[in-house]
């Protein structure tokens, strides 16, 4: 009969076991299995009378464990698991090895069957059964405080964090040297150190120096090269009024960085450095910069995201895409990138794919950025031939596969389409793609998401897309697209509405600590209208400006709204800067008196510059610019001969209408 044991370890009662019901709430549950990978390994079971500590062999049987435990949410196959482990023998000998490894491991767990279910193919760690696992709660934990974070609820963020901190004992099996794990190690030491980091900022912004010496100290027990966690610990020495354990910090890092990388600290270091040396003060952070500013405004967005997801994710539904859809600056990127981030942490994979003007002629720019970060394992050698005229890289190894000919003929797309989407879907668990700015996709990446879209339906996909408003023109590959999607019930748009006076003023109130003033915050909407790239530069800029009628706008606000109008045919940007001399508002009749354009011309031009979102119609034959800044700007690129011209016809076409 084992002996009964008291063993201290990091996971507690109360931690939450299965899919998130509290050991005490489970009334039929007699027992617990509670498994430690972070540090050093332990496995024990307890009851209500006792804790017993279950003996596993090191080597592949923890290894094993460990994959299945941090593969939970989804079956494994056989052929997956056996090629991982023994990817030097014979298919066949590889899955006795593992039908064997299984079977021991099956003999050793109390209770197996609750635990583990198989069958000829695949195999699955019971996400549902009686276990806690410090590594997936200390997951749950990072994940937990971000979203804390950006809810705006710091002390509950906190909490969070620390107990995150606590359940960190150690790298994940840091005796397990088998190829997988590596990059499951180095994301849970990431995700540790973004804990520390913003334990530390939080603890520094309410001024619990000590504590956050303590974490900040452990940062760098643990990464002795983060200059970031050099410069934290030398503000927090400052701030606590101990110049000399600032200065002493730098040393210190000068000395690893030297040691280890032959350099010296980055300029940011050094400029902190040379600061107190000069015995200047370091002023407390100030509360809302970018790690705690929340997606004000977006509640609805993000909400239709995370359900999307979750069918996505429980297998409730074929592939789905989401087109998030606005204006410049309105926050597509923003909204889409945290909830890529927040689903990475969840643990599920991720790629984020970016596409950039110009760039729309380059073929298969973001599949090829989303191939290099997705796992490329047991290709056959047909498939990869095909990855190949995209990633030459993965013939290495092989020399008896040649790169292949150019794609001349049409038909040739679709053993290539066919090898990318069995590349990307291979991982069979839930994946999510972000192609940001989609509008500048190049025509074959749209045309291979439409395949792909079609190519599994029981694939667990969620495609994620940002557009500008206006590109949805007849033709635009985007365009047909989405309608494809969305005649087969595979679309979702997300479009994102500008802040109310409310919204802007919270917003503002997160990025300066404080609330504005009434009169303020009035102000601040008025000239921003509600757009949050615009309430973000603003206040960067200096609220003092929204007081003085003539003062220019902020550079970053001006540059892209330049942009946006270098972005329309040359007969439309001379149209807008046409009506940007009538005003922000002006009717259909005096802009044709005024722009002398022949009908159709003008039809065009006009209709392009709505498409673009640079007009509104306000009602029948009246139009006005889709933000008064947008005015602005249109009407300071005129020249002073070019504008006094104008303003002449302007006077003519009104007194002649008056007449």
């Amino acid at each position: 009969m084992p002996r009964k044991i008291i063993i201290r370890n990091r996971l507690g009662a109360g931690t939450r076991v299965g899919h998130g019901l509290p050991f005490r709430e489970r009334g039929l549950m007699t027992s617990l299995l509670k498994i430690q990978l972070l540090g050093d390994f332990l496995l024990v079971q307890q009851n209500q009378r006792e804790t017993v500590p279950v003996p596993i062999e090191a080597g592949r049987l923890q290894s094993l464990l460990a994959y299945l435990l941090l593969h939970s949410r989804a079956p494994q196959s056989r052929q997956h698991l056996a090629f991982l482990f023994w990817p030097d023998t014979t298919d066949s000998q590889a899955r006795t090895n593992l039908r064997n490894l299984l079977h021991r491991l099956r003999r050793v767990l109390p209770g197996a069957d609750a635990f583990l279910r198989a069958d000829s193919s695949l195999v699955q760690w019971l996400p549902e059964a009686p276990f806690i696992c410090d590594a997936l709660t200390f997951e749950a934990a990072v994940t937990a405080a971000e979203t804390r974070l950006k809810d705006g609820h710091p002390q509950q963020a906190e909490a969070e964090l620390r107990r995150a901190a606590a359940l960190y004992g150690g790298d994940l099996l840091p005796g397990c040297y088998e190829e997988w794990i590596s990059a499951h190690r180095e994301r849970l030491r990431q995700f540790f150190f973004r804990a520390l980091e913003m334990l530390t900022q939080l603890l520094e912004e309410r001024r619990a120096y000590d504590d956050a010496i303590r974490y900040g100290q452990r940062w760098l027990n643990h990464d002795n090269l983060s200059e970031s966690a050099y410069r934290r610990l030398m503000r927090l020495h400052a701030l606590k009024g101990d110049r000399a354990g600032a200065l002493h910090v730098f040393h210190a890092c000068t000395t690893a960085l030297e040691r280890e990388l032959g350099v010296e600290p980055d300029p940011a270091t050094r400029s902190l450095y040379r600061r107190l040396l000069q015995g200047e003060t370091v002023a407390p952070p100030r509360r809302g910069g970018v790690l705690h500013l929340p997606l004000v405004g977006r509640g609805t967005p993000w909400n239709r995201l995370v359900t999307t997801w979750k069918a996505i994710r429980h297998g409730q539904s074929p592939p789905q895409a989401v087109l998030v859809i606005g204006e410049t600056g309105i926050g597509k990127t923003r909204l889409a990138e945290e909830f890529a981030e927040w689903v990475h942490r969840q643990g599920f994979l991720t790629a984020v794919g970016h596409c950039y003007t110009g760039e729309g002629t380059l073929p298969y720019a973001p599949v090829t950025t989303w191939l290099q970060h997705l796992p490329l394992t047991s290709l056959e050698d047909a498939w990869r031939v095909e990855i190949a005229r995209l990633l030459p890289d993965v013939l290495e190894g092989h020399p008896n596969l040649q790169l292949p000919g150019p794609l001349r003929e049409s038909w040739q797309r679709q053993p290539f389409f066919e090898a990318l989407a069995r590349t990307v879907l291979a991982q069979r668990q839930p994946l999510l793609l972000l192609l940001d700015d989609a509008h500048w996709a190049d025509r074959g990446t749209l045309e291979w998401l439409h395949y792909l879209m079609r190519f599994d339906t029981r694939a667990r996909l969620l495609l994620l897309l940002t557009a500008r408003n206006g590109n949805g023109r007849d033709g635009h590959p985007l365009l047909t697209l989405t309608r494809s999607l969305q005649g087969r019930g595979q679309l979702v748009t997300v479009p994102l509405a500008r802040l109310d006076s409310s919204q802007t003023a919270e917003l503002a109130a997160h990025l300066i600590g404080h609330a504005l003033p009434e009169e303020t915050a009035t102000a601040l909407h008025q000239h921003t209208e509600g757009n949050p790239l615009f309430v973000v530069e603003s206040v960067n800029s200096g609220l003092e400006y929204l007081h003085q009628p003539d003062a220019p706008l902020p550079e970053r606000v001006r540059d892209v709204l330049a942009k946006r109008l270098r972005q329309v045919s040359p007969e439309a940007r001379g149209l807008a800067e046409t009506a940007a001399v009538i005003g922000r508002t002006f009717t259909s009749d005096v802009l044709t008196a005024v722009a002398g354009l022949e009908e159709a011309r003008l039809v065009r031009a006009l209709d392009e510059l709505w498409q673009k979102r640079i007009l509104r119609e306000q009602e029948p034959a009246t139009y006005s610019f889709s933000h008064d800044k947008l005015w602005q700007v249109t009407y300071a690129r005129l020249s002073p001969a070019r504008r006094e011209r104008l303003h002449r016809r302007v006077a003519e076409a009104l007194a002649a209408g008056d007449a």
